[in-house]
């Protein structure tokens, strides 16, 4: 099979283990250390967004197990748990995910794929291990994805995970993980809202579909957009195709008064196919492709520069999709699949690498509110290269 537009470019794989063996003092340069188009105090007006970058929301979704196998209570109930991680893997974990990957906030997700005590434990370690400055936002999965959307946990469940959540975890904030938009979840989202006034937060919104309360914001899934065309140029910012969609999308929630994080990209559909690069009719994890080089940038300054400032809370990203996606044996399989690095502490360097670290170089870009590296695709690539060879001992901003 030939994988068209999806070459490891400028970077690379050598690049990206170069970043990790120079050590994480590199990603706490400022600024001015890491363009090459000038510092932040002196962006060109045309370079200039109308928020500020450092405030926005630098999010990912996974599972707070980090488990290989994370189907239990989620595609079936009969499926055996999966086996908690350990302390020293969940630091791991958190040290790349806030340092290189840019994370400013966690939504560590929960479906009872490990047993609840021991869930616990974990969550704790997960707070203790990650900077206090970092948001953890537990993310639970209320229903499963079977034929009968089988609810996953009881009311009384639901109100001591919400006891637990707001004493160890997060005193504010707590989100509900759906990426089908079911009206129907069960009493959970009311019970979870009484506890958490005003911070109940859905991850997985769909486009077309109203934030209904209890929700208070929500992260949009935008896959069939960002995924529509081949090529940039030629296909993606062309009428009638991914562009346009996601710009609509944006335009449709400035019409609403709920903050919006808008979610970046790394596993697109299969582009074999079509000529174009037009949705083939299925999902297969044996066929998923990475998104085109670039194509990440180009939303995130589309989203950028269409959002009203009132509703744009900022980006996040599916870690999970890239690690059910990765661990096939067509693609990375089980020892190098997404979670696998993130647990072992080391970076990920597989099938989707590409558009995953174009995700983490624009969370960095956007941790020290570079505007310049955000609008020209040279200028995020020097800021990569810079990194490594200007470290600072200067303290991250959160």
């Amino acid at each position: 099979m030939t994988f068209r537009n999806h070459r490891m470019e400028r970077f690379g794989l050598a690049g990206i283990a170069l970043l990790w063996m120079t050590g994480f003092s590199a990603w706490n340069a400022s600024a001015s250390e890491v363009t090459t188009a000038g510092s932040v105090e002196a962006v060109a007006p045309s370079q200039a967004f109308r928020v500020d970058l450092a405030d926005l929301e630098r999010s990912y979704w996974l599972h707070a197990s980090l488990g290989q196998r994370t189907v239990a209570n989620y595609w079936f109930a009969s499926e055996p748990v999966t086996e908690p991680p350990s302390r020293a893997q969940i630091a791991q974990a958190a040290r790349l995910l806030v340092g290189p990957y840019g994370a400013n906030r966690l939504y560590l997700m929960y479906h009872n794929e490990i047993p609840a005590e021991r869930a616990r434990e974990v969550f704790k370690i997960w707070r203790e291990v990650t900077p206090p400055e970092v948001e953890l936002v537990p993310a639970l999965v209320l229903r499963m994805y079977d034929k009968d959307n089988t609810l996953v946990f009881d009311d009384a469940e639901i109100a001591d995970w919400a006891d637990f959540f707001k004493a160890h975890v997060h005193p504010k904030r707590i989100a509900v993980y759906d990426v089908y938009t079911r009206p129907d979840q069960g009493p959970g989202p009311a019970i979870l809202s009484e506890r958490f006034p005003g911070g109940l937060i859905h991850v997985g919104q769909q486009p077309a579909t109203r934030v209904e309360p209890p929700f208070a914001a929500a992260v949009q899934d935008t896959w069939s957009g960002m995924c529509h065309g081949t090529r940039n140029e030629e296909d993606w910012l062309q009428p009638g195709f991914g562009d346009g969609t996601l710009r609509a999308w944006v335009e449709e929630r400035n019409a609403g008064s709920h903050p919006i994080a808008w979610n970046l990209v790394a596993v697109a559909w299969d582009y074999e196919p079509t000529e174009r690069g037009g949705f083939p009719g299925y999902d297969d994890a044996r066929k998923n492709m990475p998104l085109p080089a670039d194509r990440n940038r180009l939303a995130a300054n589309l989203i950028l520069d269409t959002a009203r400032p009132e509703v744009m809370a900022g980006f996040s990203a599916d870690l999970f999709i890239i690690h059910a996606n990765s661990r096939v044996e067509e693609r990375d399989g089980d020892a190098d699949a997404f979670y696998a690095t993130l647990r072992e502490g080391r970076p990920y360097r597989g099938y989707f690498a590409e558009p995953f670290h174009e995700i983490a170089a624009l969370f960095r870009a956007l941790r020290y509110g570079d505007a310049a590296a955000l609008r020209e695709r040279i200028a995020l690539n020097a800021s990569i290269d810079r990194a490594v060879e200007a470290p600072s001992t200067r303290p991250s901003r959160p």
